[in-house]
């Protein structure tokens, strides 16, 4: 899963997409082109038309006239059609592989995190299956996961809920650090992350340069700095029209977003118009029942609530003396 990808462009050093030269195309050989020629054959293959090739022209014909027997009009026409295949195959390239991929001692300590516990790995697997299947059944995409208060373990659980989910070869990630009060998803992975997540929702930096790609179908957004305005740029236009852009140029599954505590900033609430739901992590050992009730209120008619994941858990003191 976390292999790293290398980014294949063997089409570009083939001889193009219209193969073997064919005779009279009025090509010649390519040690006798200029370096900006070779290149040129070497990307459009056939297409690239030699100096030395004149169109015949038809009797009855203008100088603008097709060629016909000299260049055959596959040929010719050829010239537009492999810039046209280079653009698709780029486009293609574009979606996920684009991405440039994490530094391999980064994608193993991810996976290092994935198999760290096998008791924590089960039970997020069990939290990823139910979280799928209620965000498919309803048409959720985005999801931002929060606390009530700081400490709930959120970055901990919506890290390992993404390694989860990239586990599945078919189910396409993207995880953005968006708690820019404390971010935490780069220490979580071992990151240093150079660039700042404001930057990429105010569109100064674009999502193909910010991504990192975790194996083949997770791509993460990690943090560097802290804003002045968090919360304000969570609800500007522009955070708006960059997680439309990821959206519709990514396709993914899934957007996780690891956001700061609701009841102690009001980042969250000011981010709901761009989720489709939240997913609420509790403390065991001090997150009381009002807190919980208090989030419930202040999502009602906003945003679904698609459940409360319990953190740290206490176990009955009977089994805890046994231990």
């Amino acid at each position: 899963m976390f292999e790293r990808y290398e980014v294949s462009f063997d089409w570009a050093k083939s001889d193009g997409p219209t193969g073997e030269l064919k005779p009279g195309s009025g090509r010649g050989s390519d040690a006798d082109l200029p370096f900006d020629r070779k290149l040129k054959h070497s990307l459009l293959g056939a297409a690239a038309v030699g100096a030395g090739a004149e169109p015949v022209v038809l009797p009855g014909q203008g100088a603008s006239a097709r060629p016909s027997a000299a260049v055959p009009e596959d040929e010719f026409e050829a010239d537009d059609e492999p810039m046209t295949q280079t653009g698709t195959d780029l486009l293609e390239l574009g979606s996920w592989q684009i991405l440039k991929p994490a530094w391999r001692g980064h994608q193993s300590a991810a996976q290092k995190l994935r198999g760290q516990s096998e008791r924590v790995k089960h039970a997020t697997d069990g939290l990823r299956t139910q979280l799928l299947q209620t965000m498919k059944s309803h048409g959720i995409g985005r999801v931002a996961v929060t606390s009530p208060t700081s400490g709930c373990g959120t970055t901990y659980t919506t890290l390992n809920l993404a390694l989860s989910m990239a586990a599945i070869p078919d189910v396409t990630t993207v995880l953005l650090d968006l708690n820019q009060r404390a971010p935490g998803l780069g220490d979580a992975l071992g990151h240093k992350p150079v660039q700042s997540m404001a930057d990429l929702l105010r569109g100064k930096v674009s999502y193909c340069d910010y991504l990192e790609r975790y194996g083949d179908n997770l791509a993460v957004g990690l943090n560097s700095e802290v804003p002045p305005n968090p919360a304000e740029l969570l609800q500007s236009q522009s955070t708006a029209d960059v997680l439309d852009e990821i959206t519709g140029a990514l396709t993914p599954d899934v957007i996780l977003c690891d956001t700061p505590p609701m009841l102690e900033y009001d980042d969250v609430m000011a981010f709901l118009p761009q989720v489709d739901g939240v997913l609420l992590v509790v403390d065991g050992t001090k997150t009381v029942a009002q807190d919980i009730a208090q989030c419930q209120k202040m999502l009602d008619g906003r945003a679904p609530l698609l459940g409360v994941v319990l953190n740290r858990g206490r176990l009955p003191r009977k089994k805890a003396r046994r231990r």
